[in-house]
């Protein structure tokens, strides 16, 4: 699915790309944009296609192009450069090789706009471009630049990855990012309103209690213990007790990490593990929900797969029954909690093959509700599998 993608926003960049020098080139060889000798800047200037091609090469020497484009050219060709090695170094690390073809299309676009400016730019000054070369020269320069945009898209994960990796270079950690919740209306975290609360109450206990005696004080509850990873971390909340702020309508719940933050900040592998069992239950024709505590996978309103993270590792809670592979190789696990009647069946998935056998417990419960397999090829898995 994501291969098609690629291919889909690949072959329209490269259509615009292919589109943009034809009329450059048309426009170049016709005498609606000749070439020829002018002065510019008290110097001799030679302009037009060929002489434009000439400059373009000659960006690493300045003395052979005396013109402002140069620098701009420079720079834009050597981002273009350093895009173009970066992409293929991942697409080649990854073994994605789907990637090597939009990446060397997107080096090549972004190259080519440096030169539309080396063409285009002189021959304004110079007062010798003409009304419609320029509109067209115009329409060729948008072209170029929602080719990069698709070519861009096509290349759009690398791109991620090439940021990710520079952030993790500089030291920078990502929970710093993470959003706080927040009460709704007013924009106030959580801690914020309690501060507000209890400044409240301690400024108006008197008028809240009457006459009666303050209450003896009690000792503080002690520090509650971090939840082992093998709690239910998927919980969206979760109880504590000893909350003074329940008087109040406060529901005295702790929140956990939604279920889009515990994926951002997992590992690459497990990250990549659930896209593609997603992909793969998808492709099945079920449709997902993201929630804050996971993936719900429904067909026909009725719930079948419920996929979250927790700790260093995937939980798959699936709508089968767990004494079916009681003598079988696949270590499922019996879901007690209530809210997982539906899917009394659960299995971690951490190595590439509890992934396996996750796929093999999707194709099980496909047989059990009538769906068949699909024809043609699986979706294309991104994860890096030994």
């Amino acid at each position: 699915m994501k291969k098609k993608k690629v291919e889909r926003s690949t072959i329209i960049g490269s259509i615009l790309l292919f589109a943009a020098l034809v009329i450059t080139g048309l426009f170049g060889i016709s005498s609606l944009m000749d070439g020829g000798t002018g002065t510019l800047h008290g110097h001799s200037f030679t302009y037009g296609l060929r002489a434009s091609i000439k400059y373009f090469f000659l960006l690493w020497k300045p003395a052979q192009f005396a013109h402002e484009t140069c620098y701009i050219g420079l720079v834009l060709v050597l981002v273009a450069i350093v895009v173009t090695i970066a992409c293929l170094y991942l697409s080649i690390a990854r073994k994605r090789y789907f990637y090597i073809i939009p990446s060397l299309m997107l080096g090549a676009a972004m190259a080519y706009l440096p030169f539309i400016f080396i063409l285009v730019v002189p021959m304004v000054q110079l007062g010798v471009m003409q009304t419609l070369p320029m509109i067209f020269m115009a329409v060729v320069t948008g072209m170029t630049l929602f080719a990069i945009f698709f070519l861009g898209l096509a290349v759009s994960d690398l791109l991620k990855e090439s940021y990710d990796a520079i952030k993790r270079m500089g030291g920078e950690e990502e929970d710093e990012f993470e959003e706080k919740p927040v009460c709704a209306g007013n924009g106030l975290s959580e801690e914020e309103v309690r501060a507000i609360v209890e400044k409240y109450l301690a400024e108006h206990v008197d008028e809240l209690h009457g006459d009666q005696p303050a209450p003896a004080p009690q000792p503080e509850p002690e520090p509650e213990e971090e939840p082992e990873e093998e709690e239910e971390e998927e919980e969206e909340e979760a109880p504590a007790e000893g909350n003074a702020d329940n008087s109040l309508g406060f529901n005295g719940k702790r929140r956990r990490a939604s279920f889009e933050t515990r994926l951002k900040n997992s590992e690459y592998d497990i990250r990549h593990k659930y896209y593609d069992l997603r992909d793969y239950i998808k492709w099945y024709g079920l449709r997902n929900r993201i929630s804050i505590p996971g993936d719900t996978f429904s067909y026909k309103r009725q719930r079948y797969v419920f996929v979250t993270i927790v700790g260093k590792h995937i939980r798959v809670y699936i709508n089968l029954n767990a004494d079916d592979y009681a003598d079988s190789t696949i270590p499922v696990e019996k879901a007690e909690a209530k809210k997982y009647e539906d899917l009394p069946c659960m299995l971690r998935v951490k190595s590439d093959l509890s992934y396996r056998r996750a796929k093999k417990l999707v194709d099980d419960l496909m047989q059990k509700i009538g769906i068949e397999r699909p024809e043609g090829e699986e979706p294309k898995e991104t994860q890096d599998q030994e």
